[in-house]
């Protein structure tokens, strides 16, 4: 049960925010159901949700923060609280820093990196709750982005020049190590999300393999074809069954910083 619950929140960190929006996008709020698959139900699980805002500790940056968790009703079997956090550079989108705190049954644990681009090294500091704390360094590899920044990232990306089954290269930070992975375009497909009819841009992340994971190409991404790019579902099998994300539009909201928020 732990590991399904977690993978709502991988899904949701990394696969759904990957492609999230165009140029000069608007501030958001998006959140998100998660669902595992029991037979032929789909069990709602877990949420998510996204916010962006001004970062408040560097200049130029923006900071882009994601809360997870289990739904009340299922913390009774397995309670998770997860946070994630990065500031990252608003023309580069290069992360200044990236956090995660992990509260996940009685697994309590903290991530935090600093990136140093004048020397080149990433400042790893690891701390599990009652258990160690240690720090470490990482070189740092060029274009290096953590599980949040990659999303804004991707806003630079001209959707329409790729090609079916086209690869896209990118480099991320996970746990303290920098791989170098891809997302396959798979064209663009009218999907029905959300109770609406939705053209959308397709992608499929490479993932790695490890507790959840067989590793691979076993996740598909659905991606509003519009202004916004909004990640609107992904659908991943894992080592037993499989699991979903869909976006909940009551809980959701686009808008512009220089117009009035109704």
């Amino acid at each position: 049960m732990k590991r399904i619950l977690l993978l709502l929140l991988i899904i949701s960190g990394l696969g759904l925010s990957l492609f999230a929006q165009t140029k000069y996008p608007p501030v958001e709020k998006l959140a998100y159901f998660g669902y595992y698959n029991w037979g032929l139900l789909w069990i709602k699980a877990g949420y998510v949700e996204f916010t962006l805002s001004q970062s408040e500790k560097y200049p130029n940056a923006d900071k882009l923060k994601a809360i997870g968790g289990t739904l009340p009703s299922w913390d009774w079997v397995f309670k998770v609280r997860d946070t994630l956090s990065s500031h990252y550079d608003r023309d580069t989108y290069l992360p200044h820093e990236f956090s995660r705190l992990a509260y996940e049954g009685n697994y309590h644990k903290m991530f935090r990196y600093k990136f140093d681009y004048q020397d080149s090294v990433i400042f790893a500091d690891i701390h599990r709750i009652g258990k160690y704390h240690h720090k470490d360094t990482v070189r740092l590899k060029p274009k290096t982005f953590d599980m949040l920044s990659v999303a804004w990232m991707a806003r630079e990306l001209d959707f329409d020049k790729y090609k079916k089954n086209d690869q896209i290269p990118v480099r991320m930070l996970i746990d303290c190590k920098i791989y170098d992975l891809y997302v396959r375009y798979l064209g663009v497909h009218t999907t029905k999300i959300a109770g609406d009819k939705r053209e959308c841009y397709v992608f499929c992340p490479l993932l790695l393999e490890g507790d959840i994971f067989k590793g691979g190409e076993d996740m598909k991404v659905w991606v509003s074809k519009d202004e916004y790019r909004l990640p609107l579902m992904v659908e991943a099998n894992i080592l037993v069954g499989s699991v979903k994300a869909i976006i909940d539009p009551d809980a959701s909201r686009v808008y512009d910083l220089n117009k009035t928020n109704n």
